[in-house]
Parts: structure tokens; sequence; C-alpha cells
């Protein structure tokens, strides 16, 4: 059995999170279309067992992406699998970070969130945001509660997702060169919204003052967040993120890049290690990123700061064994 939740957030109806600086995110949408074609069309899924969660006004509130729905179809996905079943669990919109309450083992203090339709921004409350998923809800349902034996791939295309589902980042000492290099990222930014935003491409005419200029800073997670066993359960279970926690990802009308990216490599070749995968995904991202800031320098914007390339990151509950394994959905 192939089992997929899709989860794509436009927030067109959410005046509050437009009204504090959160742009709509037209291009979920189509993040949806784009990864079930994927999986129909090439690995196998059937379209009964694929389910949709959009914020579109032409289907029933009840299929919306909203707190309650998301986490039910989580539980849903993961019900009733057993050994040799497959699950899939992708989500596109606006993530963040907020403090870590229970979470002891995040090195930055930060729990990374995602936020539903129903997300509200309230500077009075600790978290300044309510009805959102933080990353052990994603790990307590899509983790913990995995049987044996069942394989689960994850896809975060939001900000602040490196380690959205709180697996343990693969990390690898290569040569600086080479695509999947230790982790290199740009310095934290200032500002509540800064940290929360999905930058939409549309022309370039105007980058958003938000952005990174091209200066980094190493950012080093340690090789293990957690301490596991390394059983055939664990070997089941990798994520896939758009960014470092302290990044933020770009979007366009037409969908995620990383999204864009991952389809994109996996038409071209279905069956990748997941080191190929992730040095495809990075490989295609830099050079998204390098054309969006060359349209700058054509259009006379030399006085904004460059884009800089958001750093895809793959999560696993074993980090040091993945490598070399085949991706499958």
């Amino acid at each position: 059995m192939k089992k997929a939740v899709l989860v794509g957030i436009s927030y067109a109806t959410n005046e509050n999170l437009k009204q504090n600086g959160f742009d709509e995110q037209p291009g979920a949408h189509r993040d949806v279309r784009r990864l079930r074609k994927l999986l129909t069309g090439q690995y196998g899924y059937k379209n009964e067992n694929i389910t949709v969660l959009e914020d579109d006004d032409a289907l029933p509130r009840d299929t919306w992406p909203t707190y309650e729905n998301i986490i039910r179809a989580m539980e849903d996905l993961v019900a009733g699998t057993k050994p040799g079943d497959h699950i899939f669990f992708s989500f596109s919109g606006h993530g963040g970070q907020v403090v870590a309450r229970e979470d002891e083992d995040e090195e930055d203090g930060q729990d990374e969130i995602l936020l539903p339709i129903d997300c509200t921004y309230d500077p009075s409350t600790p978290d300044n945001f309510s009805r959102f998923i933080r990353d052990d809800e994603i790990r307590r349902i899509l983790v913990k509660k995995l049987p044996e034996g069942v394989r689960c791939v994850m896809i975060f295309d939001c900000c602040h997702s490196g380690t959205a589902s709180d697996l343990p980042s693969v990390q690898e000492c290569l040569s600086p060169t080479t695509p999947t290099s230790p982790l290199i990222s740009p310095g934290p930014q200032s500002g509540a919204f800064a940290q929360m935003q999905t930058v939409t491409l549309k022309d370039a005419t105007a980058p958003p003052p938000y952005l990174w200029p091209s200066t980094r800073a190493t950012n080093v997670y340690p090789p293990s967040r957690r301490t596991s066993v390394l059983v055939e359960k664990e070997r089941n279970v990798t994520s896939w993120s758009a960014c470092l926690d302290d990044q933020v990802t770009f979007g366009q009308t037409s969908g995620g890049i990383f999204i864009k990216a991952f389809t994109k490599a996996l038409e071209a070749k279905p069956n990748p290690t997941h080191r190929q995968l992730l040095q495809a995904l990075r490989k295609e991202l830099d050079a998204v990123t390098k054309k969006q800031n060359a349209k700058m320098q054509t259009r006379s914007q030399e006085g904004h700061p460059p884009y800089v390339a958001p750093r895809p990151q793959l999560g696993s509950l074993s980090p040091h064994l993945i490598l070399h394994d085949q991706f499958t959905l």
C-alpha cells in the first residue's frame, strides 16, 4: 500500500497573516499538482490513496488545510500501515520558528513550525502565533508512531524547514566545492517577520528588503541531534527540506523552486541515491538563484542585496547510513 498527504496553502483568505506581512502563496497549489503527477505517474500511487488539503473555494471546507485537518490527515496517514507500506507527506506554504518549550535538543533553542490556513499572528501571545504545528508534533505522529518496516518520506517547501520533522541533518565532511559540502548559510536576520517569510519571486523588480546579503557564516549542526538504535525502521524515515532552519526559501506563482527542483530531478533520474538527489537539488537551487540575480543586474538593481541560494536539507534517523541508499517513494 502507498498513501500520501499533500498540503498546499495559498493563504488567500487569511487576512490576519496578510495584514502582518505574510505574502499569499498561489504557487503552493501548483506544488500539490506537480507532486500528485509524480506520485501517480512514476511511483505507482493511486489517486484514491492521496489526500489533498488545499485552501481552494472550489473544495469543501472540511478538506482545507486547517490545524485540525492537517493533524488528522497525518494521523490517518500512519494509521493501519504495515511492513512494506510507503507513506508520503508534503507541505507547501509558510514556515517559521518559535521558542522551543519542550525539546531540549534544539541547538538554536527554536522549534520549527508550519502555518496552517487558520494560523494567526498575535504578538500578545508568548509564541506570537496561534494554531501552528510544531516540529515536535510532526515527529510524534509521522516518526514515533510509524510501525517498523514502513517507509516514510516527508517534504517541506517552506522557510525555516531544515529540521521541520526533528530528524538529524545529514552531515558530510567533503570538499567545500562539492554540492554536498558542509552546510554554509547566511547569518541570521533581525525582525520578527524577516524570520517567517517565504520570498515570492515575480519579476525581480523589487527584491524584498528582508533578503540576506551575500555575506555568509558557517552554520554547524551536530552529526546527530538524537541518539537512536539503528534498526531497519529508522532507516526508512527521511525528510527533505527546502532550506536550513535559519534560512528563507523562494517561491514563484508557478510553484516553489524546491518542489520544482525535486520533481525535475526525479523525472530525469527516478531512482537516484539520496546523495545524488541532494546534489541535484542543491545544484538546481544554486542555478535558479544565480539566474534571478543576473536578472536583477540587467535591470539596474545593483543597490539591492542579491538573493542567497536556499540550502536543501536531508534528514534521517540514521544520517550516517542514508546517503548511499537508493531513494524511492
